[in-house]
């Protein structure tokens, strides 16, 4: 029996309830399995399964909760996260076997006790063992953070508990985006509860942040004078190569951040296999999830992007051949992961320095970042008069337009695209 069903795309575990617990939990037991990895799914609806065929033959369906600590305090073992190396190696077997639910022997009932944040926090964690790092870390942060201000268990909290939360971080001074992210964290976790049945509301859900009053400082494009002085400054006039920099990767991911419009993230964890010559378009940049720690923003971001001429100019295909002749697997093998496992984190911050620094670049403008590069790209395309269907191919947005939701953009416009783009700078030769 499967226990896995397809909505708008996503995967959710499903499962009938005996009708004399309808009044509980209603007719069918629904759980988003927040994966598209049909054997990861399958994985998880089977522990699901397992844990509502057990609740089911319960006279309570609360009776199986954890216990609460009555000071509202973290569990001391809240830290103690399932590792995802643990669950992820038996996926592919388990995915070939069929679903096999044991019958679970009925239970003395219980008490009725309450939800401790570490078991609210595992059920959000299982559903997605495959979360990034940053993430989980993101999600416990939230809760500690909440626990300083709320201690009420969390069946018995009121909307006015999220809404003074929300009111605290505010009176902080954060951004605002900081603090809906906050609160969203807060709300996506009691929906997991609520969705597993151990809560009976989500009383965080649709909790607005209300606009700050002045506008959040905004990034902007690079100008053309701007651009200059980065590529005349001492990385490519001087052969400038400083250790935080990561060698090579402080000259080549400037420019192709430019020349592609790609996220940060998206050029430092690129393998040497990511750039392809083809025998008809040249030389082209894949940017994909498929490798074991790669990782996109969104599904939209999967692309192939061709390369400008400017930067074959330079000598970037010069660069590759020698890192794939040293045996390296990364494209920028320098660049270490940072404690969240982002490849590009510590060279970020090098940028930064960098870029506003006066034996650097000494631009002083806060709008200006590494990002930047991505914004001028966009108006780059624009100027050249290239349709927004084909530069948000290029960029990997994700369009709001249903029409073109469907079918792959082929290679031969998005070459024709990048061949009519005129950058405002010529790229210096960097030999290798």
């Amino acid at each position: 029996m499967s226990y896995v069903t397809a909505h708008h795309g996503a995967l959710w575990f499903q499962i009938r309830v005996p009708a004399r617990l309808e009044r509980l939990h209603g007719k069918v037991v629904r759980v988003n399995l927040q994966t598209r990895d049909p054997a990861l799914a399958r994985v998880l609806s089977l522990r699901l399964a397992s844990e509502w065929l057990s609740r089911f033959q319960e006279a309570d369906a609360l009776a199986a909760v954890p216990a609460y600590a009555p000071t509202g305090d973290l569990s001391p073992d809240f830290d103690a996260v399932p590792k995802a190396e643990d669950v992820l190696p038996h996926v592919a077997q388990v995915a070939q076997q069929p679903i096999v639910v044991a019958e679970v022997p009925p239970k003395k009932s219980s008490p009725t006790k309450q939800l401790t944040d570490k078991a609210l926090f595992d059920a959000w964690f299982r559903i997605d063992v495959t979360r990034a790092s940053s993430t989980i870390g993101d999600m416990k942060a939230a809760i500690k953070e909440f626990r300083l201000r709320c201690r009420k268990p969390w069946a018995l909290l009121e909307r006015q508990d999220i809404a003074d939360f929300r009111d605290h971080l505010l009176s902080k001074r954060l951004a605002r985006g900081t603090v809906a992210k906050r609160i969203g964290l807060i709300s996506t976790l009691l929906q997991v509860g609520y969705d597993a049945g151990l809560l009976k509301q989500n009383v965080a859900r649709g909790l607005k942040v209300p606009r700050a009053e002045v506008p959040t400082l905004e990034r902007r494009a690079f100008t053309a004078q701007e651009l200059e002085r980065i590529f005349t400054s001492p990385v490519y006039a001087e052969d400038f190569r400083p250790v935080a920099g990561c060698g090579p990767a402080c000259v080549w991911m400037p420019m192709l951040a430019l020349v592609t419009g790609a996220r940060l993230e998206e050029i430092a964890q690129l393998l040497t296999h990511d750039i392809i010559e083809d025998p008809e378009y040249g030389l082209l940049m894949r940017i994909t999830d498929e490798g074991e720690t790669q990782r996109l923003k969104t599904i939209g971001s999967r692309r192939i992007v061709p390369l400008h001429l400017e930067i074959l100019r330079a000598g970037f295909p010069d660069y590759v051949n020698l890192v794939r002749e040293s045996g390296h697997k990364w494209l920028f093998p320098e660049l270490l992961p940072d404690h969240d496992g982002r490849r590009g984190g510590n060279f970020c911050k090098w940028f930064q320095r960098y870029l506003r620094g006066r034996r650097g670049v000494g631009l002083t403008d806060p709008r200006v970042v590494f990002h930047s590069f991505r914004h001028t790209f966009k108006t780059l395309c624009r100027a050249a008069g290239i349709s927004e269907e084909v530069h948000d191919a290029l960029t990997g947005h994700v369009s709001s337009s249903v029409s073109r939701r469907y079918g792959d953009m082929p290679i031969g416009p998005l070459v024709q695209a990048i061949h009519a783009i005129k950058l405002p700078v010529a790229l210096p030769r960097i030999d290798v």
